[in-house]
């Protein structure tokens, strides 16, 4: 017996099940953005079939891979197992792949044990029966669609044979997901307008909670549909007023055939009269007779036609009551659904006015927080006049010291100075250096550049250096930069680059994204083991500063979302916010699948303007980019990046054959000149910071005050 069951007690007139779901998928196409309407469409198949839990998988024609789009009850291995299947990997599930390659449904008794089928489901959730079918648009293959029945349910070829006609929705919806986004919506400007005049250190928290802008967009989809509403609920009101002329006309003719109907009647009892009389012989009674039969057939002939116009009349009326009966019921959905938009509306508008007031809250305290820092800064102004005063005081006792010793022993004051000075200066300079403002420093005026080619491999630490920077460039002006005690060495990148880092364990790592080679070269650091972090820059040889990135992950195409779940472990924990930018929806929807399951905070950008809107709006501390956006805005996004405050890390999607080096040298050419910073300082600045995971800092705390 199927799954999909019909009850006894239904209607005659009940609706098919297949056609009640064809017609649940397209209300979802309609209300759902194109790659959100995925999941709940897979929701209500398994709703439909009785199945507890499915997946859906889209296939990718150009690498022969079938990556995992959405999924409700599969297991975390069921996910690893669906969520990259390659037609020559022997170790995969290869039956979602064999389906579509053999464009047919598969039907599995999982309970037999006879197919391999991997764990689904939960441990302790016995599979009792797996389907597999085919998603195709006539010879174009789409995707696979995996359903899981659990004991004692169990799925039937004809529940699978069911699924046939509601499955062509699914197909229209994965082709509408897959087509380009061209002028894609930008998030509410109301929001991104107050973000945006949030600079500085209050930027990072004044951005805001990141579903403001999707509550913004579902708000307008939603008074949009309400005026839909509104519009076909006032063309029902002409239609009804058209349809009620359309009655009226034919009560008109029903009343004129029962007229005609009493004077046929009228002209049958004067002809039987006249008859009477012609027997009895009364004079020209024939001519009578002969006019009454003639007004009889002329009689007969208008209620003929009288007949006709009724029948039809009574036709035309019954067709108008039932149309209006429709249109009624067409009326109350229809104003059922705007009072429901309009409740839905109401609260969405409230939501919006708690968020307002909270960023409004938070705003506050942030300007509270600035007051304060002001006044802190106020205070350290007066440490640093402290500060002077002493020095001046020591240098005139420094100087009446000398005029007492005598002009004799001048040397010898020196002598004596020397060490007391150097003493006293040495105990000052880590209260200076604390108190001197965080100033760039002066750009080296054409550093030297040595004769002879830098060394092939990274130079262990000197004697006494107590860091080692390593850069990965082609460019040796780096090893001018003078840190207090850090030496700074130049790798060039080239595919022997792992070779170069034996025996070297670097301080920190800094990649020229716009050296030749450079993201290939981290890629095969990264396959070779190399686990420090990658701190990324812009640098041209003509120029002696730098645009300074953050942290840098590269990735190849086809994009494994696995391998950027295993990259981002060191970087974000759950509730990170991510931005994910690419053209290739396939490739976007599945990694947003595998990123939301670990609990991050996932928003999509489908082109250049979209993900510059989502970076103003989300504020994301993760950035995951394909390069390839044409044409080359990924490379400016890039760019673009290194203006946020905080700037994120960004995981860059590269191909073998792209020179990505030309692109970065081509973005940073673009690049604003108030962003760039001398190399020094920009080394400096990178061994600032911290390496350690988000999960592995120190929690802050701060006491707040007791209330009395």
């Amino acid at each position: 017996m199927g799954i999909f069951r019909r009850s006894s007690a239904a209607p005659a007139l009940a609706l098919d099940p297949a056609a009640a779901l064809a017609d649940r998928l397209r209300a979802i196409a309609a209300h759902e953005a194109p790659e959100d309407a995925l999941q709940p469409a897979l929701q209500a198949i398994l709703e439909a079939t009785g199945a507890q839990a499915g997946a859906l998988c889209l296939f990718d024609v150009r690498y022969g891979l079938l990556r995992l789009a959405a999924e409700v009850g599969i297991s975390d291995q069921g996910c690893r197992a669906l969520r990259s299947i390659r037609q020559d990997d022997a170790r995969a599930w290869a039956l979602p792949l064999q389906c579509l390659r053999d464009r047919r449904p598969y039907l599995i008794d999982a309970a037999s044990g006879a197919h391999h089928v991997p764990p689904l489901v939960e441990a302790g959730a016995a599979m009792r029966s797996v389907a597999c079918v085919p998603l195709c648009a006539g010879e174009t293959p789409l995707g696979s669609l995996v359903l899981v029945a659990r004991a004692p349910r169990a799925l039937s070829e004809h529940d699978v044979e069911q699924l046939a006609g509601p499955l062509d929705e699914v197909v229209r919806m994965i082709e509408t997901a897959r087509r380009p986004r061209a002028g894609a919506a930008a998030p509410e400007p109301e929001f991104s307008g107050v973000v945006a005049s949030l600079d500085g250190p209050r930027g990072e928290v004044a951005a805001g909670p990141p579903e403001s802008a999707s509550l913004a967009a579902k708000l307008a989809a939603r008074s949009e549909e309400a005026d839909r509403l509104r519009a076909a609920l006032e063309a029902a009101g002409v239609e009804r007023a058209r349809l009620a002329g359309e009655l009226e006309h034919a009560r008109r003719a029903a009343d004129r055939a029962e007229l005609l109907t009493t004077s046929l009647a009228a002209a049958e009892r004067e002809t039987a009269e006249l008859a009477a009389a012609l027997e009895r012989g009364e004079s020209g009674g024939h001519e009578r007779l002969q006019e009454a039969v003639e007004q009889a057939r002329a009689a007969e002939a208008a209620r003929a036609a009288a007949e006709a116009e009724l029948a039809s009349a009574r036709t035309a009326l019954a067709d108008a009551e039932a149309r209006s009966v429709a249109l009624e019921a067409e009326g109350r959905r229809a104003r059922a659904e705007i009072e429901r938009l309009e409740l839905a509306e109401r609260d969405g508008r409230a939501e919006r006015e708690r968020m307002e007031k909270e960023l409004a809250e938070t705003r506050a305290r942030f300007d509270e927080l600035a007051a304060h820092g002001n006044a802190v800064e106020g205070e350290i102004g007066v440490l640093r006049e402290t500060v002077a005063a002493l020095r001046s005081e020591l240098r005139t006792l420094a100087a009446e010291r000398d005029r007492l010793l005598g002009a004799p022993g001048a040397p010898q004051a020196e002598t004596e100075r020397g060490p007391l000075a150097a003493e006293v200066e040495a105990e000052d300079a880590p209260a200076a250096a604390e108190l001197a403002p965080i100033e760039s420093p002066p750009a080296p005026a054409a550093p030297p550049r040595p004769a002879e080619p830098p060394p092939s491999a990274a130079r262990p630490r000197a004697h006494g250096a107590r860091r080692l920077v390593v850069v990965l460039d082609v460019d040796p002006v780096w090893e001018g930069a003078v840190i207090d005690g850090t030496e700074v060495t130049v790798v060039k990148p080239g595919s022997d680059v792992f070779a170069r880092f034996v025996g070297v364990t670097p301080t920190r790592l800094v990649v020229n994204l716009a050296a030749p080679g450079a993201l290939a070269a981290m890629g095969a650091l990264r396959a070779a083991g190399v686990s420090g972090r990658f701190w990324g820059c812009l640098a041209s040889p003509a120029s002696d500063k730098a645009l300074p990135l953050g942290m840098i992950e590269p990735t190849t195409r086809p994009l494994d979302p696995d391998a950027v779940l295993l990259v981002l472990g060191g970087y974000a924990p759950r509730g990170t916010r991510i931005v994910t930018a690419g053209a290739d929806g396939d490739t976007l929807m599945s990694l947003r699948h595998a990123l939301t399951r670990q609990g991050l905070s996932v928003s999509m950008a489908w082109d250049a303007k979209q993900a510059a809107d989502l970076f103003e709006a989300v504020r994301p501390e993760v950035v995951v980019l394909d390069l390839e956006l044409p044409p080359r805005h990924g490379y400016e996004l890039v760019v673009r990046l290194a203006g946020s405050s905080p700037v994120p890390s960004a995981v860059l999607v590269y191909g073998e054959g792209d020179d990505t080096g030309a692109g970065f040298t081509a973005a940073l050419r673009a690049a604003p000149r108030n962003g760039l910073v001398p190399r020094d300082r920009l080394l400096a600045n990178v061994l600032g910071h911290s390496e350690v995971p988000p999960e592995a800092r120190p929690q802050k705390v701060y006491a707040l005050p007791q209330r009395r």
